[in-house]
């Protein structure tokens, strides 16, 4: 019975620990950022961007903002296509923090063989978690 008891006791703990996983850094979240556009998941993509709605609450107009962006995300996705070609893969190249904002550099290559730096600005809400700031600022 004890043994039974302990074995529980492991089991519980072990996934309370899982959960409590650190949030993701701005690298990561950049990546992930890139790794949906790469492949076309818009709706991932927005998920990771930052709205004010969030923070305050407002889960209507935050849904509304969503659906506008998935689509003008879209949008700009299929022009930028035609210019450059689809993403091919990026690489990390460097990561700068400051207390809540922080700026992620990236190297992305497309399909039409162009080359270019692109600088991914995130902020830090209150929970810990970083968002792409779509604004930049």
């Amino acid at each position: 019975m004890r043994k039974a008891l302990f074995l529980l006791s492991c089991f519980v703990a072990a996934v309370f620990l899982q959960g409590c996983g650190s949030p993701d850094s701005p690298r990561d979240v950049a990546e992930k950022s890139l790794g949906y556009l790469k492949d076309k998941q818009f709706d991932k993509y927005v998920d990771l961007l930052y709205f004010e709605e969030e923070i305050n609450g407002d889960k209507d107009l935050l849904k509304e903002k969503k659906e506008s962006m998935q689509e003008l995300m879209q949008n700009k996705y299929n022009m930028s296509v035609q210019e450059r070609g689809a993403i091919k893969e990026f690489k990390f190249l460097n990561e700068e923090v400051q207390d809540s904002t922080a700026v992620v550099k990236m190297e992305v290559s497309f399909s039409s063989g162009k080359v270019d730096t692109q600088k991914v600005r995130l902020k830090k809400l209150p929970n810990g978690n970083w968002k792409v700031d779509p604004k930049g600022k």
